[in-house]
């Protein structure tokens, strides 16, 4: 049985929820990371040898106490299978016909298609001009379609729909720190005005549309208690 199941959670009691489980996911991260310092990734390995270390990997999270659910989605994370890409995102045909759904969805690829062609700009710069200000900007923006997509996941029922209000207000307030981070960067040589223009005016806007789902979210939370 899941923890909110036959209750109707606040926005309060979800963020503290939310916030007790990545605790755990930082956990997990910091066993694997354990791992990989004395048992690295083997790249370029053939798929037995992969299929070896996954099993090493399998064994030593068991040791330390991890399920084998938790197990399977760190791998799924370290195969890049975020959990906006493949089933995980579709739902439940009823759910996808909702509004906000097909509007997180649009969210999502929208902010995806943003952090994306960041990402690729800041490869191709200089290791001399990667400040700390340009790493902050990129995984904040990489950010927000993974928030976006935890809350999706979480669903749009009364039950569920707090835990979604607080991931997409996640998102919102990340949104909002990748426009301060821009604004450091604003003096720097590689950013141009014209570029500088443009990212302010994408951040920007999606962090409004941000906004306005976090409202279109507690309408729907509103009509359901009613």
């Amino acid at each position: 049985m899941l923890p909110w199941e036959g209750e109707i959670w606040d926005e309060e009691r979800w963020e503290a929820y939310l916030k007790a489980r990545r605790r755990q996911i930082d956990r997990l991260l910091e066993d694997y990371f354990t791992f990989t310092r004395y048992d690295p990734y083997p790249e370029g390995a053939s798929s037995d040898q992969v299929r070896a270390w996954k099993t090493r990997l399998r064994v030593f999270l068991e040791e330390r106490g991890w399920s084998a659910e938790a197990i399977d989605g760190l791998l799924r994370a370290r195969e890049g299978r975020f959990p906006f890409e493949g089933d995980g995102l579709e739902g439940e045909e009823e759910e996808t016909l909702l509004p906000e759904a097909e509007a997180c969805r649009m969210l999502i690829a929208r902010a995806r298609q943003l952090a994306e062609a960041v990402q690729e700009w800041a490869q191709r710069l200089p290791g001399t001009l990667k400040t700390s200000e340009l790493v902050h900007f990129c995984a904040s923006l990489v950010q927000i379609p993974l928030e976006l997509a935890e809350g999706h996941l979480l669903g749009y029922e009364r039950e569920t729909l707090g835990g979604n209000i607080v991931c997409t207000r996640n998102a919102l307030n990340t949104a909002n720190r990748a426009l301060e981070a821009l604004a450091e960067l604003r003096t720097v040589p590689c950013m141009a005005a014209k570029r500088y223009r443009t990212l302010y005016e994408e951040v920007y806007e999606l962090r409004n549309a941000l906004a306005l789902h976090v409202q279109r979210l507690r309408a729907r939370l509103q009509v359901g208690l009613d």
